[in-house]
């Protein structure tokens, strides 16, 4: 199942989220005895999908169709399985399912709410226009409102500029409400405006 929509795109794995809202199901046809005129109709468990798509002669040669789902909705999830229909209306079993939840929305902006510097002499927090000789500070980052989930990823920022490397949100971090992210090596001399 590929997503080919937004900044991320190419193979979902199974039980993965996607902003792709018309996916392409590859549905291999090994074994079926497909021939060209035959259908493969998707279905969300046992609920059709989009509509039927009609083998051609090089879907045969090839031993595959790439077969859309046609419209998905937006925070649902779906278990996608695929049936070979002959031209006199016989249908094969359905394959295996291949779950995916569609998320076209945004999560919130988060919120910084602190800055902690942890390298002697001076420690702790830091207030927004203070200096540091912590070269990799310490972001708290709330998710109150972000719609955040597991998975998901928080990018640290010098105004647009990226800062160090994205982190990705643990369960645990979803629970306590928020995470701890790290700058990354900061420049000696250099004022930050830290965003995430």
């Amino acid at each position: 199942v590929t997503d080919s929509v937004g900044s991320i795109t190419g193979p979902l794995t199974t039980g993965g989220r996607t902003d792709d809202t018309d996916l392409t199901v590859r549905v291999s046809l090994a074994s079926t005895n497909a021939v060209a005129g035959d259908t493969i109709q998707l279905y969300d468990g046992t609920t059709a999908l989009g509509t039927a798509y009609t083998l051609l002669a090089g879907d045969i040669s090839n031993g595959y169709a790439d077969v859309p789902t046609g419209t998905l909705t937006n925070g649902s999830t779906y278990t996608i399985n695929a049936k070979v229909i002959d031209s006199v209306g016989n249908a094969s079993a359905a394959s295996t399912n291949f779950s995916a939840t569609v998320d076209t929305t945004a999560p919130g902006a988060p919120a910084i709410t602190s800055v902690t510097d942890d390298v002697a002499i001076f420690t702790g927090g830091l207030t927004s226009g203070g200096s540091t000789n912590d070269t990799d500070l310490t972001v708290r980052v709330s998710l109150t409102s972000t719609n955040a989930v597991a998975g998901d990823t928080i990018q640290l920022y010098d105004t647009a500029t990226v800062l160090g490397t994205a982190y990705t949100l643990l369960a645990a971090d979803i629970t306590n409400g928020y995470a701890d992210v790290s700058t990354g090596t900061l420049t000696d001399g250099t004022t930050y405006t830290i965003n995430a």
